[in-house]
């Protein structure tokens, strides 16, 4: 198993930029053509929430154009900049799995090796993460079916506090009900995430959560500075492989820069000839 985990995208209609100046519709057909052209091709392309920007529909009609150019299979969930109702109307042609009900949207995808379970941790009206007891009913039900087998949950909202002043604030208000699924169910081993537009990991009990950054604009982090920023730091994007029965997650880059070159000892330790 081999899966592309971007996040983030805040697409805008077109021809519009976000905050009037970043071009980040550009910026994501740019990713995509970068994605379809890796050497290494995943067997699908994970996109943990905030599609769009404002939530409207011509925002979505531009995510669909541009993701629907991917290659590969999609795996996606809303995040708190999403509108639900126009998410699953404009997206659910390039993810079936996400089914019929704005509300309830969560699936499960056992094509691999490790369980990979994808669940909508946002809530209309507010920034801050929510999971509803349906989602953990299901959750739960979920890592029970699945007995020992490896899995990993992908949400858009990480599930406690990891030390970013301005994100905190707006994490999953009730994480901690996720949290004693991990301390329940050992075979939880991965939580994914977005939201934070920054690479932070960190690890409860077994589960190692994280949360990826931005395909275009992200977010500095700072521990007690609290006001809003985003800039424009390089993007990348994590890479999911499972080596075995381990999965193990290396970070691409999705800026341009020069390379790749082979490696050649001459070059690297050139003798004097003189």
């Amino acid at each position: 198993m081999l899966l592309a985990h971007i996040s983030d995208t805040h697409f805008r209609s077109s021809g519009q930029k976000l905050y009037g100046f970043i071009d980040i519709n550009a910026g994501n057909a740019d990713v995509v053509s970068q994605l379809n052209a890796l050497s290494e091709q995943p067997d699908a392309v994970v996109i943990s929430g905030d599609i769009v920007n404002c939530g409207q529909p011509a925002e979505y009609l531009v995510a669909r154009q541009t993701l629907g150019n991917l290659k590969y299979p999609l795996y996606i969930i809303p995040g708190n900049h999403d509108d639900k109702t126009h998410f699953l109307e404009y997206l659910q042609p390039l993810c079936p799995q996400l089914g019929h009900d704005p509300q309830n949207m969560r699936y499960a995808v056992d094509d691999f090796a490790m369980r990979l379970l994808f669940i909508d941790s946002s809530k209309a009206g507010t920034s801050k993460g929510w999971l509803t007891e349906e989602t953990l009913a299901w959750l739960e039900a979920e890592l029970t079916a699945g007995g020992d087998k490896p899995t990993a949950v992908f949400m858009h909202h990480p599930p406690m506090a990891l030390g970013s002043a301005q994100m905190d604030r707006i994490a999953c208000e009730n994480g901690h009900r996720l949290l004693e699924l991990v301390e329940r169910f050992p075979s939880l081993v991965r939580i994914f995430c977005g939201h934070n537009h920054c690479l932070i990991v960190t690890q409860y009990r077994q589960a190692i959560i994280a949360t990826v950054p931005g395909t275009v604009h992200q977010v500095p982090y700072y521990h007690e500075d609290t006001r809003p920023y985003y800039d424009m730091s390089p993007p990348s994007c994590l890479m999911h492989r499972l080596v075995g029965r381990h999965l193990v997650s290396y970070q691409h880059a999705l800026s341009h820069y020069a390379g790749p070159w082979l490696y050649d000892q001459n070059i690297s330790c050139p003798v004097d000839e003189h």
